[in-house]
């Protein structure tokens, strides 16, 4: 007799046994892409000097970030590839090439000076991901949000 249960939901809801550094890093991701992000938005444009020091705030948080996650070298050349994406998608739209054509530049460069050797993670990558790992994720991105609204002046 078939298993219905498993034919209908799957392993969706079955724990993986991955490392704990995989977990952590996959929280980390969207705190070092929301404080970099926010962090460079406000030290470059800020509305008031007190937004400035909010943004140097941010980027400390994205620092204390990156040093906290195992794969550091992965997770920086997400965020850089993150930011050459939208800053392509910016340039392409708005077509403002001296706003935006020197930080995709320099944003996609740091991706591929960072995964220009054959890197390897030091722990292993699961096939597939699972609930855990976009809780987890969720779980990130609302720890960065909170932090975010914390910090503000």
């Amino acid at each position: 007799m078939p298993n219905w249960n498993r034919i209908i939901i799957g392993d969706a809801f079955k724990l993986p046994l991955h490392s704990f550094d995989y977990y952590r890093d996959m929280f980390l991701v969207w705190p070092i892409l929301a404080f970099s992000a926010t962090a460079l938005v406000q030290i470059i444009a800020p509305a008031s000097p007190a937004y400035r020091t909010y943004g140097f705030k941010l980027a400390v948080c994205a620092i204390v970030a990156v040093f906290l996650a195992k794969e550091r070298l992965f997770l920086i050349a997400s965020g850089a590839g993150f930011v050459a994406f939208r800053l392509a998608v910016a340039l392409a739209i708005t077509q403002e090439w001296r706003t935006y054509l020197v930080g995709f530049l320099v944003s996609s460069g740091i991706c591929f000076a960072a995964l220009r050797k054959d890197w390897k993670p030091s722990y292993a990558w699961p096939a597939k991901r699972g609930v855990l790992g976009l809780a987890v994720g969720v779980a990130g991105l609302s720890t960065a949000v909170t932090i975010g609204v914390w910090l503000k002046p």
